[in-house]
């Protein structure tokens, strides 16, 4: 659990420094963790997603973006 909570930690971080503008489009900054990033989430969402699609009863929480009509 620990080890999943630096991870987590590190990828908010990186988030961050995309969001924030401390990576910008096209720069040599950050590239090789942007990159270590989003192989990691690909492999790991289908793991998140398998998980809430198997446990429908479960209370997962109110959406942080919901659908707007």
């Amino acid at each position: 659990m620990r080890l999943l909570s630096i991870l987590f930690d590190r990828l908010y971080v990186l988030r961050n420094q995309l969001v924030h503008g401390g990576a910008t489009w096209n720069s040599q900054v950050n590239r090789k963790q942007v990159r270590d990033g989003a192989e990691l989430l690909l492999s790991l969402l289908p793991v998140f997603v398998g998980t809430m699609m198997s446990n429908p009863s479960e209370d997962w929480g109110a959406p942080y973006y919901p659908v707007v009509d």
